[in-house]
């Protein structure tokens, strides 16, 4: 397991029409309270609060102006990148910007234009309303990451974008999806200083797994394990429908990244992907994982995005 991953929020506010947020999820940081003044001893007396000290700006790996800028210069490579006429055929340009569960929008994306499908070719990503950061504190051995909700012009939902910067490399866009309508991100648990609690490693493992089972059509052999998909899960729907005429299994999950939500559960975000030769298909998903109940912990799709 990697280290414990803590995530500090940014909420920033921008001119545009940005859609509302959790309201749970626009605390601010606190300052942690410091204990008296030691005082003369007297019978009975209770002693004051130890306080223990928190970790200093210094220890930050990864700040949350970092991540701004990291994300702000993302967006003009990949805005840049895009106008040149045949960019998916420079392997340079596509490592540059594209990474895990979202590799498979390059092939895709070229499939379109040489299709003639003039409809579907990839546009600028430009950002507008509020936007909010979930910068882990301790980062994992290997890279530094980081979530951002937004909302993209021409949309009418917030997405959540998670980046990933291997160690020595730029930014890259790890994953992507647009909420479902009429669901948020859950507010998450801050603790003193506002910073969010680490989400378990094993709880991601499980939802993904929990999803690689459902899908394993037609076996479908989801909840043996501990987790199950809420009945009113979005992939339900998608499934039966799908599985009718076409078949999209998947083989593997790729890192769930995520955090502990207030209401003790928590939420994580993944890509589902098939065999690496067949990229055609990939679903990501951005999942609450409710708190343990009966000794199974039920998953709630709160994004989602299907990409074919």
């Amino acid at each position: 397991m990697r280290k414990a991953l803590l995530a500090i929020i940014l909420v920033t506010s921008l001119a545009g029409c940005g859609t509302p947020l959790d309201p749970g999820s626009l605390l601010s940081p606190f300052a942690q309270p410091t204990a008296p003044p030691d005082a003369p001893s007297s019978p009975g007396r209770i002693p004051p609060p130890v306080v223990t000290p928190t970790p200093s700006a210094e220890s930050i790996r990864l700040t949350v102006a970092d991540a701004k800028k990291a994300a702000a210069s993302w967006l003009v490579r990949h805005n840049r990148t895009i106008k040149d006429r045949g960019w998916w055929d420079d392997s340079s340009k596509r490592d540059e910007l594209f990474a895990d569960g979202t590799r498979h929008e390059v092939v895709i994306d070229q499939g379109h234009v040489e299709d003639g499908d003039k409809s579907k070719i990839r546009k600028p990503i430009v950002l507008t309303g509020v936007r909010t950061y979930y910068v882990p504190r301790e980062q994992p051995t290997g890279g530094e990451w980081f979530i951002l909700q937004a909302t993209y012009r021409g949309q009418d939902r917030p997405h959540v974008l998670t980046f990933w910067r291997p160690e020595g490399e730029t930014f890259k866009l790890a994953a992507k999806t647009p909420l479902h309508y009429g669901q948020r991100v859950p507010a998450p648990l801050l603790d003193a200083e506002g910073y969010v609690t680490a989400a378990s490693d094993s709880d991601g493992a499980g939802a993904g797994k929990e999803y690689l089972a459902f899908w394993d059509y037609p076996n479908n052999k989801a909840g043996k394990k501990g987790y199950r998909l809420a009945k009113d899960n979005f992939s339900r729907p998608a499934y039966a429908k799908i599985s009718k005429g076409f078949y999209a299994g998947y083989q593997s999950h790729t890192q769930p990244y995520g955090f502990r939500a207030r209401n003790g559960g928590s939420f994580y975000i993944f890509s589902l992907l098939n065999n690496p030769k067949g990229i055609w298909h990939v679903l990501t998903v951005g999942v609450s994982v409710a708190p343990e109940r009966k000794k199974r912990k039920e998953i709630q799709e709160i994004a989602g995005d299907w990409y074919a």
